[in-house]
C-alpha cells in the first residue's frame, strides 16, 4: 500500500473516531430509541460481552465511572488495555517494542479468553 493511501486511510479513521467520540458525548444512548440495539440479546435474550458498551462509553466521556462500571464493567476495566493497543498502534514504527509489547499474541489471546469469559459470567449472574 502506498504512503498516500495509508495517510488517507489513517485520516479518515481518525475522522471516524472524533465523529463517534462526538456523538457519543452529546447523545445518551439510554434516552434515545433510533441508537442500535443489540441482535444477540434481541435474538436469545442473554447479553453479548459489548451490551451496554454504548451506555459505558457515553458515561465514560462525561467521567461518570460508576455509571460505565454499571452499564459494562469489562469494558470499563479493560479501557486502559484498549487505549494502549491504539496508541501502540499509532506509534508503531517509532516505538515498535512498545507495539510489540501491547500487541503480543499473549496479550491478545488473553484478552479474546476474558471476553468470553465475561460473556459466560455475565450471563449466570
Amino acid at each position: 500500500m502506498s504512503v498516500a493511501k495509508k495517510t488517507v486511510l489513517a485520516a479518515t479513521l481518525l475522522l471516524a473516531v472524533v465523529v463517534l467520540v462526538f456523538l457519543y458525548y452529546n447523545i445518551d444512548p439510554a434516552r434515545v430509541g433510533w441508537m442500535p440495539r443489540c441482535p444477540f440479546r434481541w435474538l436469545t435474550g442473554l447479553q453479548c460481552p459489548a451490551c451496554g458498551n454504548q451506555r459505558a462509553l457515553h458515561a465514560l466521556l462525561h467521567g461518570r465511572f460508576g455509571n460505565a462500571f454499571a452499564s459494562n464493567p469489562f469494558l470499563v476495566l479493560s479501557s486502559p488495555y484498549l487505549l494502549a493497543l491504539l496508541v501502540a498502534t499509532v506509534l508503531r514504527r517509532s516505538r515498535p517494542r512498545f507495539y510489540a509489547l501491547i500487541a503480543h499474541p499473549h496479550a491478545v489471546y488473553t484478552y479474546l479468553v476474558l471476553i468470553c469469559l465475561w460473556w459466560i459470567v455475565r450471563n449466570l449472574l
